[in-house]
């Protein structure tokens, strides 16, 4: 069973990385052509657009979405499909309610919320389409995180992640030949998200039991909003935390800033990709983990997926470390000013990954009211930190802030880790990544010392390069432990097995069977996700 639980968690880990790392790749496109096309100013006011976006949709939410995961995978799990389908019905239509009324207000209130609030009245006609982009951001939220609780997280990621970017690319690509502007992009965002929720309805209807075989659903509210408030006010808090660099720098900095930082704080995003990857799919397993008192199992999975993150993020880590200039000039030659910002917040990332999955470990045994401390004071940190430091060092003291609040908060969830549920997250193998480390960054800067003569892109480059190479390297002569070879020789037998199938495929039919049947009519297997 732990080895089920671990492989669930990695499986549904490797699925929402593909689909992040997707959505990474197209996002980090759709930056450099808005950064080049519209520059630094009006990629500033589209970044601070959507980050209105998503502090408001957060307060529709009312923690609904995290309570969707738990109770979704618990109720699953015992096969209770009344519970289930109740909690269904609060968790979804109550914040899509709620977000409609919000909706409203920013369009009724676009003008003074632009000129009283943020001080720039050119962010009034955004607001309004903003109006309309909350109640997509809440619905999809809410399906998604349905879908997560019912361990079908690889279709949130097909939706959210493959689908949404794809359609946002393709809008905004058109929209280069007609005129792109900030608030042209952000339609292209929202009518992308819309397209996002019908495919996630069609998910949802296929993933819960049928109505004519169903029991009649049983409403919980009082416990899923027990469960759900404190979760709701540390989420606005995280939320805000997240993005109170973006709005302070908007308020009290320029759109040019916002833009700068946006980009930085976008390179780096990369690194944390697989993190969160990692703690999506662990927050299901974690729940039934808890909920059956298993704590060997819940220990093997903390440790586990606390190594992962940290061996996917050191390379990105290392990269922003080594060469910020260097990716920040893809974007244009006036972003070259956040590279010291860039190094600042790859710290702070690195030590979000070297934490683990405390934060959602913490969530799925129902400590939510240490989470909403913890949020608390992440964000007073946060706040004061960037009160003191943006008005004198401006992007630069946002990025201190924000690593600063990051790195503190996760420290204190290890401790709290420790002292309510009885595990770490550390054990001997966790060296080796930071060993492995080590002789990446010794290689890159070897190779930039030796190819000194030649173009900065062509050394940074090689570089990179030699950094990859010399850590993964590295990693496979330390050696992996039980747990990795258990995923990785799963990964190897699926792989195979797909190979198999494609060679069947390609093979003449030896007895004619199919011969004379158009493509059609032979059945296929579908491939499973990696």
């Amino acid at each position: 069973m732990a080895q089920d639980d671990l492989l669930v968690a990695a499986k549904g880990g490797g699925a929402v990385f593909a689909g992040r790392l997707f959505a990474w790749g197209s996002r980090f496109v759709l930056a450099v052509l808005l950064a080049r096309v519209i520059g630094a100013g009006e990629y500033g006011l589209y970044t601070l657009a959507l980050t209105i976006a998503t502090v408001g949709s957060s307060f529709a939410i009312l923690g609904l979405d995290a309570a969707l995961v738990r109770f979704g995978a618990v109720f699953a799990g015992r096969g209770d499909h009344g519970s289930l389908r109740g909690t269904l019905r609060i968790g979804i239509l109550v914040p899509a309610a709620i977000s409609l009324a919000m909706g409203l207000a920013f369009v009724m209130l676009s003008d003074w919320i632009a000129v009283t609030i943020v001080g720039k009245r050119e962010v009034a006609p955004l607001l309004r389409v903003v109006g309309i982009l909350v109640p997509a951001l809440v619905l999809n939220q809410q399906l998604a995180a349905t879908l997560q609780g019912m361990r079908r997280i690889h279709q949130a990621v097909i939706a959210e992640q493959f689908a949404q970017q794809t359609m946002r690319f393709v809008l905004l690509l058109g929209l280069t030949f007609v005129g792109l502007t900030a608030e042209n992009a952000v339609i292209a965002s929202t009518l992308a998200a819309f397209g996002v929720t019908f495919i996630l309805i069609w998910f949802v209807r296929r993933a819960t039991p049928a109505r004519r075989d169903a029991v009649p659903a049983e409403h919980r509210p009082v416990m899923l909003m027990r469960f759900s408030l404190p979760v709701y006010f540390s989420n606005i808090v995280n939320t805000l935390g997240g993005n109170l660099q973006t709005l302070l720098l908007g308020t009290m900095a320029s759109l040019t800033s916002v833009g700068i930082f946006s980009v930085a704080g976008h390179i780096q995003l990369i690194g944390s990709i697989f993190h969160s990857a990692v703690v999506s799919s662990s927050m299901p397993v974690f729940a039934e983990l808890h909920d059956r008192g298993d704590r060997a199992g819940i220990t093997r999975l903390y440790q586990a997926t606390s190594r992962w993150t940290l061996t996917l993020n050191l390379p990105f880590f290392l990269a922003a470390l080594l060469f910020p200039q260097f990716l920040l000039s893809i974007f244009g030659k006036e972003f070259e000013a956040g590279a010291t910002a860039l190094v600042i917040l790859a710290c702070g990332n690195l030590l979000n990954a070297a934490t683990g999955s405390s934060g959602a470990l913490l969530d799925m045994s129902g400590y939510t009211v240490v989470k909403l401390l913890n949020a608390t004071i992440s964000v007073g940190l946060a706040l004061a930190l960037n009160l003191l430091l943006i008005p004198t060092y401006g992007i630069v003291g946002a990025a201190i802030a924000a690593a600063s609040a990051i790195g503190i908060v996760n420290l204190l969830r290890v401790v709290q880790v420790r002292l309510l549920i009885g595990v770490g997250p550390y054990n001997r193998d966790y060296v080796k990544p930071l060993l492995a480390g080590l002789c990446g960054a010794a290689a890159a800067v070897i190779v930039g010392w030796l190819t000194g003569g030649l173009p900065e892109w062509a050394r940074a480059g090689l570089g990179l390069l030699a950094l990859v190479v010399a850590y993964v390297i590295a990693i496979r002569m330390l050696g992996l432990n039980d747990d990795d070879r258990l995923v990785l020789s799963r990964v190897s037998r699926r792989l195979s097995r797909r190979g198999g199938r494609r060679r069947s495929e390609d093979r003449p039919s030896g007895d004619g069977g199919d011969r004379g049947r158009s493509p059609a009519s032979v059945p296929t297997e579908r491939a499973p996700l990696p």
